[in-house]
């Protein structure tokens, strides 16, 4: 039986007793069972349960959180140490706020991003941390933590919070496969922390299929949580949040929006017969149509040109200036623009190359490297021989990928436009796709004269439901 069960049955247990004890009073005493001690009894069921849905948090941060935090001390990063103390952080601010939903009654939609507040602001630093740090070591790390943050945010989805998460943590063992990829069988305090983060995950999900099926789950009988707030506890505080001030009662003397329309001053006008019209303004000659000049008669209405503001912010991120770099076994290549003359030789096969925001360009590596990633690139091009590990595209556009040796496997993942030329030594190869969109592969003819041949990967699937199992295969349309 899992702690989340034990710690629910627990609190049933506890409202039984609380209700047998309350009954047993009214029997010692003479008297029946009064309706107030049943509808508190009925109270307390509530909050006991709401009170469970906490525990079981509690339960799971402990589960998970609390190794992850452990192992990451062991893995000497500094930026992602830090970038885990925000994440425990974030976590204990959505405790309190499951706290505050224990004991209040649903809110409106403001008050409810108000609660959620703390988390967000949280959420955005961890995002901010991993993109300070491209040229850590443990990149894949930080970028784990960094897309299984957003699944924070299930508070605020209705009526499917689970699936939401789901979603979430696909984005992050898009990334800790990676790692398992890069340390299975050789570190094991890595896997150790791959499983944390995705036993949090997957146990997260379970936990809102039990408490919070459709939402998060208010108390009907709780207190109003417009005057609660969500603060950013430290990383080890898990006390309930201070109620807020009381909110301030409105001036006798201010009227009331829902007050109904005062009929006595409409009656009185009504009263006045004939004079009520002498009230009004009298249009003079000049005001009439007839009397104005031509160009004043025109009925035609002249467009008001929108006016064009400038944002304060740029969405777009600042370009930085182009680096090609060898950092220990890491080659970086950033922020190109334009150039086609990219060349990497004398390469190891422990080493990898990470290509990061390029643009019309071209990158060529001569011998065999272990892995490369196209990041966030655009019409750039990247020519290899042979890889020990993978090569992965992920939120790239208009991109082509050539390989003439060999390489396990292709990775394609949020990219739209992608052409990948696979050489007749590397036809073995997986290729796994995901959140892509016109993804086209070449590979050769029967013959060394024949063309490349073009073979689209399905983007649309029709999926069927057969004695209780769903069947999906490749849409095709003729």
């Amino acid at each position: 039986m899992s702690d989340s069960a034990v710690a629910n049955l627990l609190a049933r247990l506890e409202t039984v007793t609380a209700r047998l004890e309350s009954v047993e009073k009214q029997l010692a005493s003479g008297g029946a069972p009064s309706s107030s001690s049943s509808s508190q009894g009925s109270s307390s069921g509530n909050s006991g349960a709401s009170s469970a849905s906490v525990q079981a948090y509690e339960a799971l941060v402990s589960q998970f959180i609390a190794p992850l935090v452990e192992i990451t001390g062991k893995l000497g990063a500094q930026e992602l140490t830090q970038q885990v103390a925000l994440l425990q952080k974030a976590i204990n601010a959505q405790r309190e706020m499951l706290s505050v939903a224990a004991q209040s009654k649903k809110p409106t939609p403001e008050v409810q991003q108000k609660l959620a507040k703390a988390t967000s602001d949280l959420m955005t630093e961890i995002t901010n941390l991993k993109d300070k740090n491209r040229s850590s070591k443990l990149f894949n790390h930080l970028s784990a933590i960094a897309e299984a943050t957003p699944a924070l945010g299930w508070v605020m989805v209705a009526p499917t919070p689970g699936p939401y998460v789901a979603d979430m943590r696909g984005g992050s063992e898009f990334y800790t496969n990676r790692i398992l990829k890069d340390f299975k069988g050789k570190e094991q305090v890595h896997v150790d922390w791959v499983g944390s983060i995705n036993g949090f995950l997957k146990e997260l999900q379970n936990f809102i299929k039990q408490y919070h099926t459709t939402g998060l789950s208010w108390n009907p009988q709780g207190g109003d949580a417009s005057s609660a707030s969500v603060s950013a506890p430290s990383s080890g505080s898990s006390a309930p949040p201070a109620p807020g001030p009381p909110p301030a009662e409105a001036s006798s003397s201010a009227p009331s929006k829902s007050a109904a329309p005062d009929s006595n001053a409409l009656f009185a006008a009504l009263s006045k017969g004939t004079d009520i019209s002498k009230g009004l303004k009298k249009v003079t000659s000049d005001m009439k149509t007839k009397n104005r000049s031509e160009e004043e008669r025109v009925s035609v209405v002249k467009a008001v040109e929108p006016k064009t503001t400038t944002p304060a912010k740029a969405a777009k991120e600042a370009a930085k200036p182009p680096k090609f770099s060898l950092d220990g076994s890491k080659w970086t290549v950033e922020w190109q623009n334009g150039n086609r003359d990219i060349v990497i030789s004398d390469v190891e096969a422990k080493q990898v190359l990470y290509v990061y925001k390029c643009t019309n360009s071209t990158i060529q590596v001569k011998g065999k490297i272990n892995a490369i990633t196209l990041d966030s690139c655009h019409r750039t091009s990247v020519v290899f021989e042979h890889l020990v590990s993978s090569m992965d595209v992920v939120n790239c556009t208009s991109v082509e990928v050539q390989v003439t040796g060999k390489v396990p496997s292709i990775s394609i993942d949020k990219t739209s436009g992608c052409q990948l030329y696979i050489g007749k030594d590397a036809l073995e190869t997986e290729i796994f796709s995901s959140k892509s969109s016109e993804l086209n592969v070449l590979i050769p003819g029967a013959t060394a004269d024949d063309d490349l041949v073009e073979v689209a990967v399905p983007e649309q699937y029709k999926t069927t439901i057969k004695n209780g199992k769903l069947i999906t295969e490749c849409n095709t349309h003729v």
